[in-house]
């Protein structure tokens, strides 16, 4: 009896002990528990850190500095076109859009883009951007006649087009470009969604303007986290790109390609006006029309000499152009990869009939 009373009162104590000594290793814990969420957020940005913090929700370090490299290419569509030299004689009324017959105006540039950010909010981030772009455009034009007037016969004359479309060999060039952006996400549980826009201002040496550019995206996508804490995101979403100033840009261009394309659409615009020459010369003296389209034939014809004659010996061509953007949207899938909270590693590419992006580089983040 004693000793089973023994046992009981042994059992009681280890009992109680044991519940002691969880209930102080709880409260160690909860302790503990306690200091973390107390924690105060180490960083000035972003405003709300903390309240972010407390709710046990990782953030980005708030500042990063990024170096990329970023390859563009798109069609545009020269919707005006005019040309002249040193003593202000205009030759829009031989050579515009319409008689030069632009076929094809494709634009590349690949540069390093430079980025700095900050988390502002913890949903909002604001960024500056500069890019030095080597920038290239490749012109092709097949240029025509269009007669809208009636023939002889009371018919509507044909439009005469040379047979092969004449091909302008890359001009190259240098851009400067400046500008800033933001971007605001959401996100929940491990899927998020984003919307940014930049708008950015060029500089070029075959440019008086400065070229004003704005680009927008939309992006949604999945981030992974391994166990060693790396954390790879996966998205994809829609780029718009276009123009901000639709005015003209003029420029001065002496570029011995872009002087012999022109010399060659000069020259078959002179064959085919020398063809509608002999065309109505050969009709009858009564058909209707005939003196005053000759005489503006036979006009045509000294104004495309006295072009082809200034092309041969100016030094360089002034030219006044407006371009648009064939396609403004594109699709876009990407990656950014963190490796550690300092350093990641993003890549994207874009695709549209019209328009390629490719875009890869480093990013370095810090808190202060």
């Amino acid at each position: 009896m004693k000793k089973a009373f023994r046992n009981i009162v042994v059992l009681l104590f280890l009992i109680l002990y044991c519940s002691s000594t969880s209930i102080a290793l709880g409260k160690k814990q909860d302790a503990v528990q306690d200091s973390i969420a107390a924690k105060k957020y180490p960083y000035v940005l972003p405003i709300w850190g903390q309240k972010v913090a407390d709710r046990n929700i990782d953030l980005q370090l708030p500042f990063g500095f990024n170096v990329s490299y970023v390859y563009n290419q798109m069609t545009l569509d020269l919707t005006h076109f005019s040309m002249n030299f040193y003593d202000g004689e205009n030759l829009d009324d031989i050579l515009n859009p319409e008689t030069l017959n632009f076929t094809e105006t494709l634009a590349t540039a690949n540069g390093i883009n430079i980025r700095a950010d900050a988390w502002i909010f913890p949903f909002l981030n604001f960024y500056g951007l500069y890019t030095r772009n080597s920038a290239a455009t490749k012109v092709s034009f097949q240029p025509q006649v269009v007669e809208t007037d009636l023939g002889p016969n009371g018919n509507l004359m044909e439009i005469r087009t040379l047979e092969k479309p004449i091909d302008v060999d890359e001009v190259t060039f240098s851009t400067n470009s400046f500008g800033f952006g933001s971007t605001a996400v959401y996100g929940i549980n491990d899927y998020f969604a984003s919307v940014d826009g930049n708008i950015s201002w060029s500089t070029s040496d075959l440019l008086e303007q400065t070229v004003t550019f704005f680009v927008g995206s939309a992006r949604i996508g999945r981030r992974i986290v391994f166990k060693n804490n790396m954390k790879l995101s996966i998205y994809f979403g829609a780029m718009y790109r276009d123009f901000v100033n639709k005015e003209n840009n003029t420029g001065s261009i002496g570029v011995p390609e872009l002087d012999e394309a022109m010399s060659r659409a000069i020259d078959g615009l002179t064959v085919i006006n020398d063809e509608q020459i002999v065309l109505w010369e050969s009709l009858p003296d009564a058909t209707p029309g005939k003196d005053d389209k000759l005489a503006e034939l036979y006009a045509r014809d000294a104004r495309l000499t006295y072009a082809q004659n200034r092309v041969d010996n100016a030094d360089a061509i002034n030219y006044d152009i407006k371009k648009e953007i064939v396609e403004n949207w594109s699709t876009q899938i990407g990656y950014n990869f963190e490796m550690t909270e300092n350093w990641m590693i993003r890549g994207e590419i874009g695709y549209r009939n019209d328009q390629k992006f490719f875009m890869t580089g480093l990013q370095y983040r810090f808190g202060l």
